[in-house]
């Protein structure tokens, strides 16, 4: 199906499933990074009394941050794209080969830095980190080539998705020069808080606002006519710019970009209100999406008065979101690779990828992404380190819920398919 846009900004969503990878490529990323999202919860079961004291500058810490974002958010993001890129753009997808050599190289460089900060060894934490820069730039480049040979048109769909690989590189650029402040060689100067914005907003809230303007109107069965889906993406993007400026300039450039983030969170759950109304479908899906975008507006707004809290606010609203739309785009993943395979139009796998979603599933991932994020709010309030090991051990159901329903979704699918046979 060709893309297209549609009257003052009106965007249609329209993809080509046969431009997609071989299922390995997406599986290998996506499998990985629920394996760390498991170490990460495991450390703040066990580190809680750190975190519930706002003792955030401890190692393991430090640590179970890292593997949250490094592993978790940062490893899921890249094997969507590795999906997202060919079959939205309609480009060839990357090489199988030279898709799984980036991988490696991230995965193994990612485990040692992970080490080395574990370890105290900041030889092997350096090493990582070099091996993770490099894996960024390797990615990068793969995915820029990709878009520099699209035909499509370059909409705020194209323009998001650059910016959140730009945003990529930005990130890690940065924790390269904080760790050459830490050892004295330039002064940090309050370079952390942009750190982490860039990592949560720029990195992984420009490519959530760009995602969902081609999922939002496929799960509702909606056109989106007359919704301006670059309104949020780019009002985001200036909020990273002015963060980036506070560097330079004073702190209220980064409160200003904070409430920019604000009006960004407004708009988007505004425009998938507006979706979901024109929509011939009422998918549950939203419900987690709702419940995602919820905690993303109380960290960007939280994040106005650079309270810690914002930052806990928000991983439990990408969290959220993550897995809520993975309810969806697993299966379909699964359905493409099947439907490549079997003789006729690749695309009923739209039809075999319905018959593999459990439709409550999104429902009970937002309601256990809105208990972390309360649990984990009020161990800091109280101070009460068994309310983080408790919203720790929600992390963990979430994984063992979302792989569980993913698999029993497929099965249920195989036996229909058996009956109708």
């Amino acid at each position: 199906m060709e893309g297209s846009t549609s009257g003052a900004g009106g965007y249609r969503p329209t993809i080509n499933i046969g431009q997609a990878p071989h299922l390995a490529v997406p599986s290998v990323y996506l499998g990985t990074a629920y394996g760390f999202l498991v170490g990460a919860s495991v450390l703040l079961i066990i580190y809680a009394r750190w975190v519930a004291t706002a003792a955030y500058g401890r190692q393991p810490v430090i640590l179970m941050v890292h593997l949250f974002t490094v592993g978790f958010l940062s490893m899921t993001a890249m094997g969507v794209l590795h999906q997202w890129v060919p079959v939205v753009f309609d480009v060839p997808a990357a090489s199988t080969r030279r898709a799984l050599s980036h991988f490696a190289l991230y995965t193994v460089s990612a485990i040692g830095f992970a080490f080395g900060l574990a370890a105290s060894n900041w030889e092997a934490a350096a090493i990582g980190g070099g091996g993770l820069a490099l894996a960024i730039i390797l990615w990068s480049a793969e995915t820029w080539s990709q878009l520099a040979r699209s035909v499509k048109p370059h909409d705020a769909v194209f323009h998001g998705t650059r910016g959140a690989v730009i945003a990529f590189n930005a990130v890690w650029g940065l924790g390269l020069y904080m760790a050459f402040s830490f050892l004295g060689w330039w002064p940090e100067g309050g370079v952390l808080p942009v750190h982490i914005a860039t990592a949560v907003v720029g990195w992984m809230g420009l490519l959530v606002l760009t995602i969902q303007q081609k999922l939002n109107p496929m799960f509702s069965m909606s056109k989106a006519e007359g919704i301006r889906p670059g309104i949020p993406i780019y009002v985001a993007g200036w909020g990273v710019i002015l963060a980036w400026a506070s560097l330079f300039t004073s702190p209220w450039a980064f409160r200003s970009g904070a409430v920019l983030w604000v009006v960004a969170a407004i708009i988007s759950i505004s425009q998938t209100v507006q979706v979901v109304r024109r929509g011939k479908t009422r998918d549950r899906v939203f419900v987690g999406v709702a419940s995602g975008w919820l905690l993303l507006l109380a960290a960007s707004v939280l994040s106005v008065g650079f309270d810690p809290l914002a930052v806990v606010i928000a991983f439990w609203g990408l969290l959220t979101l993550i897995f809520s739309y993975q309810s969806r785009v697993v299966p379909f993943l699964g359905a493409v690779a099947v439907a490549k395979r079997l003789p006729g139009p690749v695309f009923k796998a739209f039809s075999m990828a319905q018959a593999m979603q459990l439709k409550n599933q999104p429902v009970i991932v937002g309601g256990l992404g809105l208990t972390g994020a309360v649990l984990s709010v009020l161990a800091r309030l109280l101070s009460t380190p068994s309310l983080d090991a408790g919203a720790g051990v929600v992390a963990i159901g979430l994984v063992g819920w979302h792989v569980l329903a993913i698999a029993w979704g497929m099965r249920r699918a195989r036996n229909q398919a058996r009956v109708r046979s």
